[in-house]
């Protein structure tokens, strides 16, 4: 309990506003897996196209080093 937080609150589950437990039931998800499976193979091909940038960047410096020599 924190400042913050304010008092505990104790009461009769139920009443008052409080919710109630129900045994052995599960939460629904929140979550549209469509949505996060489309949005995780975006970020993945953005993260491939990054990499391929760094490994052509390198590769280039590499030959710059080459030549030097």
């Amino acid at each position: 309990v924190s400042q913050n937080s304010g008092p505990a609150e104790v009461g009769a589950p139920g009443s008052g506003g409080r919710g109630t437990l129900i045994a052995g039931a599960l939460e629904s998800s929140n979550v549209d897996l469509a949505r996060e499976f489309t949005e995780l193979i975006t970020h993945q091909r953005g993260f491939e196209a990054s990499a391929r940038v760094i490994r052509a960047g390198d590769e280039v410096l590499q030959t710059v080093v080459n030549i030097k020599q």
